[in-house]
């Protein structure tokens, strides 16, 4: 399952490389712990909190909010 929407980030990428993000406008919140490749990692890091941006996220695994 794969998503595309927009999204705002509302915590910054921690030291575990997760950041969370809440998609627009179902308010469904999203934790995004692993990335297609290293700059897409870096890109994600670079966005301050409150950033709307398109992202398209896919499961990671089982785990019910984990993309």
């Amino acid at each position: 399952m794969s998503r595309s929407n927009a999204y705002t980030v509302i915590s910054a990428q921690n030291d575990h490389d997760c950041t969370t993000v809440r998609a627009h406008p179902r308010n469904e919140t999203y934790h995004i712990v692993d990335y297609a490749d290293e700059d897409a990692r870096e890109r994600v890091a670079d966005l301050p909190v409150g950033s709307v941006v398109r992202l398209e996220l896919s499961r990671a695994g089982r785990r019910s909010n984990v993309w």
